[in-house]
């Protein structure tokens, strides 16, 4: 089995004592998948590319705006051209801490806590016709937040404010170059406890070994087993994290025949064993 999956992980954003972290700038594409345990705000200013997310593919432009919840496993990938232009804002948010803060605006709590559904669907919409109010607002926040850390009211008054500029209800976007990946992608979340059989997914798709294999890598920049193996650790660390499961029966539930590779690979994917990962980040209260 390739190796290189084990890039694909859980990216634990350190907070220390802060609610909120901002982060401006022009960056790289981050091109593998991923989750954080946090709520993440992505508002892409410059560059284009595509956004994967809920077994969905978006075109990333300037203007659009990406929820992520916790545990919501996506990618970003950024057209080879527009690498040196592509300039974001990202914005993780402490969500428990900050629904405490809205408890006396329950509509906007209400909308908050569905933003922040842990593995719940991203929320993707297009702001780019207000998007000198989008800036303005992020740049005053994120010039606060570079002085001190953000108090839990001017969190809560920033989210306010930009949900206030929101529409209501997620937009429709369409799906866009989705191919083979989609299909694939649903068919693994259904079938990831079971031994991967490239050749029973090829033939209840209709198509080739290679045919799938060499598609699903061309849309989405890697392998099927990659993307398999993110699965997999994902509900590892949910089953770790709010169950009582013994590892070894984890590591059935989730795909993984033998314990003892099961823990090697959680180690090098999350970078702590599944007992470290259960001990040093317990599941904060409802």
């Amino acid at each position: 089995m390739n190796d290189n999956w084990q890039a694909e992980r859980l990216e634990l954003i350190t907070l220390n004592d802060a609610i909120v972290s901002f982060s401006r700038l022009f960056a790289n594409t981050v091109r593998y998948h991923h989750w954080h345990q946090c709520l993440e705000v992505l508002y892409v200013e410059e560059g284009f590319g595509v956004v994967i997310v809920d077994n969905r593919q978006y075109t990333m432009r300037p203007g659009r705006l990406f929820f992520f919840p916790p545990f919501t496993i996506h990618k970003v990938m950024v057209d080879e051209q527009a690498q040196d232009r592509y300039r974001r804002t990202i914005i993780h948010v402490d969500h428990h801490a900050v629904l405490k803060q809205l408890r006396n605006f329950p509509h906007n709590h209400s909308r908050l806590q569905r933003l922040s559904l842990r593995g719940g669907a991203a929320v993707v919409m297009d702001a780019a016709d207000i998007h000198p109010h989008i800036d303005h607002l992020f740049s005053c926040y994120a010039r606060l937040a570079a002085c001190a850390s953000l108090t839990g009211e001017q969190v809560a008054c920033l989210l306010l404010n930009l949900l206030g500029m929101l529409p209501e209800a997620n937009e429709e976007l369409p799906e866009e170059r989705s191919g083979i990946a989609t299909p694939v992608m649903f068919w693994l979340e259904e079938n990831y406890r079971q031994k991967f059989s490239l050749d029973r997914l090829s033939q209840e798709l209709g198509k080739s070994r290679s045919y799938v294999s060499r598609r699903f890598h061309f849309e989405t920049g890697e392998h099927i087993h990659q993307y398999l193996n993110t699965i997999r650790l994902r509900k590892a660390c949910d089953y770790l994290l709010h169950s009582a499961r013994s590892i070894s029966e984890i590591a059935d539930d989730v795909g993984f025949s033998d314990v003892t590779y099961f823990i090697s690979a959680f180690k090098k994917g999350i970078g702590e064993t599944p007992l470290q990962y259960r001990k040093n980040h317990p599941t904060p209260p409802r």
